[in-house]
């Protein structure tokens, strides 16, 4: 083992120890900051080892002006540069920190909310860290006296609307006659908790509503934490929530004006390999089941046991949605719904639009990361 500066690098045979920290030869390689391997502005390689038959071999190593320099046993020439701060900020031995803080969810019910009110931000004056820091932690946020002709901008600024079926951008979720879905039931029914879009495969959803118009009796909306309560009901009925774990079931939706019957089957509960609960698939309107005959009434157990969880008063959020208001929930976590409202007495008009958590979490991730490739 060659020792070139007791106090900064120390070369061995397959890698090499700079301020404690080991660096193989062929990791070195790979993230060659040179021109040929590493392009400037998308921080992506260029540089492929696939096509070596053998490991890349250092020629000469040193270290001078806090920066390592390598030039490999190759023709032609090759040298690799490396700031100091630069390898150090990307040393895997030991395994570093996360570069993403995880963001802590936390788990509410009413009483919880009532002790500690959200405070909702108006939409000319809110910042994007102050409600997407409560989309992340509550699972949803509230934005105020948002202007109709902005709602487009909003949206555009963070990413792409998922399409359902042939809504286009928004859907429209009013009372009308025959319509499509129980949401616009001309009769104003009530509609239990519940997610959207349970029928089809998609990435982890956030569900934005839009209040046009609001000048019904009743019709309060509502929302659940879900998680919370499948902590809760786990602890309560183990049992009941292992079947909702692993029993699939069939979600669908017809469009009969579209000529679509779509169904996906999967179970209620989705867990993580850590055991966590990550995804609630609930939606009561959609659910259709055709289990086997010994699992029916065991199933029908658990599941009623949890949807009167869901249903306790304990657990619900209930506010009435004003004109300007703009909702945004994490369609994998909270589950939403209304009271019933009498359709007669007023207009109650709501757009929806469903769009990737994925492009949401990108942009909290941006801040957080932004530095370590400057």
């Amino acid at each position: 083992m060659l020792k070139l500066d007791y106090k900064e690098l120390i070369q061995s045979d397959r890698f090499l120890t700079l301020d404690g920290k080991r660096f193989h030869y062929i990791w070195l390689y790979d993230h060659c900051l040179c021109p040929r391997c590493y392009h400037p502005s998308s921080f992506q390689k260029i540089n492929d080892l696939s096509d070596r038959l053998e490991l890349p071999k250092p020629k000469s190593v040193q270290f001078q002006d806090e920066k390592l320099i390598i030039d490999w046993d190759e023709d032609p020439p090759h040298r690799s540069i490396f700031p100091r701060s630069w390898l150090l900020s990307r040393a895997y031995d030991p395994k570093p920190e996360p570069r993403l803080s995880p963001r802590e969810k936390q788990l509410w019910d009413k009483a919880w909310l009532d002790a500690n009110p959200p405070e909702w931000c108006e939409y000319s004056n809110g910042s994007f860290e102050f409600w997407m820091n409560q989309l992340s932690t509550l699972g949803f946020t509230l934005l105020r006296k948002m202007p109709w002709e902005k709602l487009e901008t909003f949206v555009s600024s963070i990413g792409p609307i998922y399409y359902l079926a042939q809504y286009g951008r928004y859907s429209t979720v009013k009372a009308i006659p025959n319509g499509q879905d129980l949401s616009l039931s001309a009769a104003g029914n009530a509609l239990s908790p519940h997610t959207d879009i349970t029928f089809l495969p998609t990435p982890p959803i956030v569900q934005l509503l839009y209040c046009v118009e609001n000048e019904a009796c009743g019709g309060e909306s509502t929302v659940v934490d879900g998680f919370r309560v499948a902590q809760d009901f786990r602890q309560d009925h183990p049992h009941y929530f292992e079947i909702l774990t692993q029993t699939p079931v069939t979600f669908w939706q017809l469009y009969q004006d579209w000529d679509y019957y779509v169904s996906q089957t999967k179970p209620i509960i989705k867990l993580n390999d850590t055991e966590e609960v990550t995804n609630i698939f609930f939606s009561h309107k959609n659910l259709g089941l055709d289990l086997p005959f010994e699992q029916m009434e065991s199933f029908y157990e658990a599941y009623y046991g949890f949807f009167r969880y869901l249903k306790k008063p304990a657990y619900e959020y209930c506010f009435r949605m004003q004109p300007g208001d703009c909702l945004l929930v994490q369609n994998f976590r909270i589950l939403h719904g209304r009271k019933a409202f009498d359709a007669s007495s007023g207009s109650r008009h709501l757009e929806t639009a469903y769009m990737d958590w994925n492009y949401f979490a990108g942009r909290q991730n941006f801040h957080q990361v932004q530095s370590f490739y400057r």
